[in-house]
């Protein structure tokens, strides 16, 4: 299904548009037509099946027209989000060839390609191809996605087109994002797990994805470019709230589905009350992809709703002896099913670490009950102990962001003066914040004080969780930040 789906498109309706960049517009039939003129360009580069492509270009369009000509190819896409980004992945991915807007400076270690308008106007003097290098096979590899997770750790997951297919279809079962004319967006970049499934989910249904000009900001795009499906991370949710208008009220029409995390109570409110009651939580990952969907209305307004586990997906609770949990208590979750990658690229130890007698080892606290809802809690390096005393870092991080002023917050422990662990709270401040009753909410929340440490922004990653040991490493690397510790 992957690499089809436009052309599919193509043939069903020609001039609905397929994608949507600023002002411009690109229909199914020019994107198909795009996509053929670039696989007989690469077909001209004469590069190795199943060599390894880097692309990192900041326009949609040309990512998805590149990527999808790669997959007929017989070649593996990788995705860097910056310019800055290339020489980490190049060191880490190895590629054969480098497909950049902004190619690095200095000599190229690989043969590098711009990709820019001129590159694509260069296309049209390719005719059109629909060849593939090899008969389409389950297991043919097509993506590579980095994901770091929260433990700052980069681990390389390979895509075949089966995991591909699979994965986008799962989503497409409980049809909570089928709707006619749909126009879908992603807040998180085409190089995650979930830009790229947004974007296969979307085209499956002959959709228009839309990507606003970074000038206008998500608040305003929601109905410049009339969108009915918006997919996001909690913090991504959270942002987007409060870029709304003080008078914003429901958009009816609008479903909002969130990824990369449980929803809070409070969140869920203020969407309901600003953006829309329509909302779909969705817990999965790119090792495991969707193992839990359900319309948030449906869980009786459970608190850390991550959805009902998914007929394809096994999930179970474990003790801390390894012991199966019954439905009720919280444990380790771990994941089952037919949509698990194999484990991690070039790294076995990891592997070994995350993929355990036939399951997947998220690192998630979770619960599941009667009726199969998951809730997920923390995860389990969120679990911090501090003097004997445990607490969740996402809880106090909640209670953090509800004080008038905290824009975000990260809650991690550091050593204090004596060498022990302690906690230590970050958080992004507007005008207005009274540090006094951020310290009251603290205290009341562990029975002692935390450490203050004022940020311009959170370390997050592509899926916006917080990498707590970026913050650990920043006071660790640079002592001076100690002056802003309150």
């Amino acid at each position: 299904m992957f690499e089809q789906l436009i052309a599919y498109q193509a043939g069903q309706q020609p001039d609905a548009v397929a994608l949507v960049h600023g002002q411009d517009s690109f229909t199914f039939a020019r994107m198909a037509a795009d996509i053929g003129r670039c696989a007989a360009w690469l077909a001209t580069l004469d590069l190795p099946l199943d060599a390894r492509a880097l692309v990192c270009t900041p326009h949609p369009y040309l990512h998805w027209v590149l990527t999808f000509a790669l997959e007929q190819s017989g070649l593996v896409s990788a995705c860097s989000a910056t310019a800055e980004d290339i020489p980490r992945d190049m060191a880490l991915l190895k590629p054969q060839v480098l497909f950049a807007s902004a190619p690095p400076a200095g000599p190229p270690l690989v043969p590098t390609h711009r990709i820019d308008q001129a590159w694509i106007d260069a296309l049209w003097a390719h005719a059109p191809s629909s060849a593939r290098r090899r008969p389409r096979g389950k297991d043919d590899p097509c993506r590579i996605i980095v994901t770091s997770g929260t433990t700052g750790s980069p681990k390389k997951i390979l895509l075949t087109r089966e995991v591909i297919d699979v994965q986008t279809g799962a989503l497409l079962f409980n049809q909570f994002y089928v709707r006619p004319r749909l126009r879908a967006a992603a807040t998180v970049g085409a190089g995650s797990i979930g830009g790229l499934k947004t974007s296969l989910l979307c085209w499956a249904q002959g959709g228009t994805m839309c990507h606003p000009d970074p000038a206008m900001g998500w608040a305003p795009a929601l109905d410049a470019l009339e969108i009915n499906l918006i997919r996001l991370a909690p913090h991504h949710l959270q942002t987007l709230l409060r870029a709304l208008p003080g008078d914003a009220t429901p958009r009816p029409d609008l479903i909002v589905g969130v990824i990369g995390g449980s929803i809070s109570k409070a969140l869920a409110e203020e969407t309901r009350a600003r953006l829309s009651g329509n909302i779909v939580v969705n817990y999965g990952s790119t090792e495991a992809g969707a193992t839990a969907l359900g319309r948030l209305a449906d869980m009786a307004g459970a608190e850390d709703a991550a959805g009902f586990v998914c007929p394809w997906a096994e999930v179970q609770i474990l003790g801390p002896e390894g012991e199966v949990l019954p439905p009720g208590q919280v444990g380790e979750i771990r994941i089952g099913g037919s949509g698990l990658v194999e484990g991690y690229m070039d790294d076995p130890a990891a592997t070994a670490q995350m993929f355990r007698d036939g399951w997947f080892w998220p690192g998630d606290l979770g619960v599941i009950d009667d009726r199969g809802l998951l809730r997920v809690v923390g995860r389990t390096n969120d679990l911090m102990n501090v003097g004997g005393a445990k607490f969740l870092a996402s809880r106090l991080e909640a209670l953090v962001l509800a004080v008038e002023g905290v824009c975000d917050a990260a809650v991690f422990l550091a050593p204090d003066a004596d060498g022990l662990d302690a906690p230590h709270v970050a958080y992004v401040a507007a005008e207005g914040l009274d540090l006094a009753s951020l310290r009251r909410v603290i205290e009341g929340a562990l029975g002692r004080p935390a450490r203050l440490l004022r940020v311009a922004q959170t370390p997050r990653n592509a899926m916006g969780k917080i990498q707590r040991d970026r913050l650990r490493q920043m006071l660790a690397d640079e002592p001076g930040q100690a002056s802003i510790l309150l």
